[in-house]
């Protein structure tokens, strides 16, 4: 009865927290936040109209994330083409993720107050809270590489290959998402040459693994070939995304720490006062990474968990130092935060054992102080998004669906979604020579000065706006970056 009564009593505990993640989420909803996610939602659109990428224009890597794709559309198709649609399947992406976090970390530790710790902490985690709500692929690219994980594990701890070939599909899936699943690739041939050479054991787990991501990549390059007349289509995409945002990559963003040109000072400061500093020294992720790394010291010492182990440090280091670029050396930029994701399972699961130490009292006031400063940082999230801002800006167009707007390439994808794609009430502004005398007495410009200084460096042209401040044009709404002009004659 006592081992019924224990067991009912965590069942109750992980609904609680699985309640309490959704609440959360509701709460905090940030929404479309006019940044990348309106490029996805406009491939999504293009998709369900049967139009793919037809005059698309933005980040050219984008339209290669055909599942994320697929799925805002199926969002699309069924609520409408509206926001809404487009936070769905990141939403219950994040609660199923809830349940994954809970499973693998009782498959690693064999601990159920360890992984409901987990779960308590994925719960609440402030940048898994916030990115439940915008639609970025990040979260789900990395649930379905865990998803992965978990099967191979499974079936190598159940002696049931079946699982593996669950864990392969999941992998499988995962690329075409994002290209994260490059980093457990590595990972996976480096515990392949270890249990060989060092164990003189073969696992078969681990080449089904990776066999399954090499199979993404040939049938991937032979639809490619048939599609577009080249194998390596995504490898040449992703180099034109370099040069077409190459300020967003290094040495560019190196450059901005101390304006030195000079390369190995650039990749030292990439590396360790950029990439270091934003995973282990950062306020968002209430510094469960450092907290990873004094568990890692403890468990070291005992010699357990050293799959765990493996994969948090081997992450931690493919993250801050492993090339985005097959052609040249270009470690990632990590000082946007939702590129913790491929270390965030690893890293709460260890976070976990580390609470899991102390005794029951300690263990609760850890986890009170952990969901206060999530709290606190979830409400800095909002406003590093200027949710409040951007939420009266949607409102301000929707209550004028039905006025022409005159805007860039980039805000007019976010206005388009807003209004829900109604009518055709909204044109782009390009080029130098773009003709002013088009935009007819009535109608709308709206101009955002940080949007268009990025889409310049990306080597689009626009008029001189400072048209805009003539006689013909007045002010008639702006929400901090964005101003709204009305021409008047």
């Amino acid at each position: 009865m006592n081992y019924n009564s224990t067991r009912n009593n965590r069942y109750l505990l992980f609904i609680l927290i699985i309640i309490s993640g959704i609440i959360v989420r509701i709460y905090f909803q940030v929404g479309h936040i006019f940044s990348d996610d309106a490029y996805y939602s406009y491939l999504s659109y293009s998709l369900l109209k049967g139009e793919f990428a037809k005059e698309y224009l933005g980040y050219p890597v984008f339209s290669l994330r055909v599942a994320f794709l697929g799925l805002t559309s199926v969002s699309m198709k069924i609520f409408g083409t509206n926001e809404a649609s487009t936070l769905l399947f990141p939403f219950i992406f994040s609660v199923i993720n809830i349940l994954l976090t809970y499973k693998i970390a009782r498959l690693f530790t064999e601990n159920d107050k360890v992984a409901l710790f987990a779960a308590f902490l994925i719960a609440f985690f402030p940048t898994d809270v916030i990115f439940s709500t915008i639609g970025f692929p990040d979260l789900i690219n990395v649930f379905f590489i865990n998803l992965g994980i978990y099967f191979l594990l499974k079936s190598y701890m159940q002696k049931k290959i079946i699982w593996a070939y669950a864990g392969g599909i999941s992998f499988f899936i995962s690329m075409q998402f994002k290209e994260n699943i490059y980093y457990t690739f590595i990972l996976l041939i480096f515990l392949l040459v270890y249990f060989l050479l060092k164990q003189k054991q073969f696992i078969p787990q681990i080449l089904i693994g990776l066999l399954f991501i090499a199979a993404n990549f040939l049938i991937e390059g032979f639809a490619y070939l048939l599609l577009h007349n080249e194998f390596l289509y995504r490898i040449t995409i992703t180099n034109i995304n370099y040069n077409y945002s190459f300020y967003d990559f290094f040495p560019y963003t190196a450059r901005k720490l101390s304006g030195s040109k000079n390369y190995f000072k650039n990749l030292f400061d990439q590396i360790f006062f950029i990439n270091a500093k934003s995973v282990f020294l950062r306020r968002f992720y209430l510094f469960l990474p450092l907290v990873s790394v004094v568990q890692t010291f403890f468990s070291f010492k005992k010699k357990n968990h050293k799959l765990l182990l493996f994969w948090f440090w081997g992450t931690s280091i493919l993250l801050i130092v492993f090339t985005t670029s097959f052609t040249e050396y270009k470690p990632l930029d990590l000082t946007r935060s939702w590129y913790i994701y491929p270390l965030l399972m690893p890293m709460v699961i260890l976070s976990a054992m580390f609470i899991h130490r102390f005794s029951k009292l300690v263990r609760n006031g850890l986890l009170v102080i952990y969901l206060l400063g999530s709290l606190i940082m979830c409400f800095a999230y909002q406003n590093f998004f200027d949710v409040k801002n951007l939420d009266t800006l949607k409102s301000f167009l929707r209550e004028n669906s039905t006025k022409m707007i005159y805007t860039d390439h980039f805000t007019k994808y976010s206005v388009d979604l807003i209004r829900g794609y109604e009518a055709d009430n909204s044109k782009r502004i390009m080029g130098k020579d773009f003709n002013f005398n088009l935009v007819n007495k009535g109608d709308w410009i709206l101009f955002n000065n940080k949007h268009i200084e990025e889409l310049e460096m990306q080597k689009y042209t626009f008029p001189d706006f400072s048209i805009l401040n003539i006689n013909n044009f007045r002010k008639v709404a702006a929400f901090k970056d964005f101003i709204f002009y009305e021409k008047s004659d």
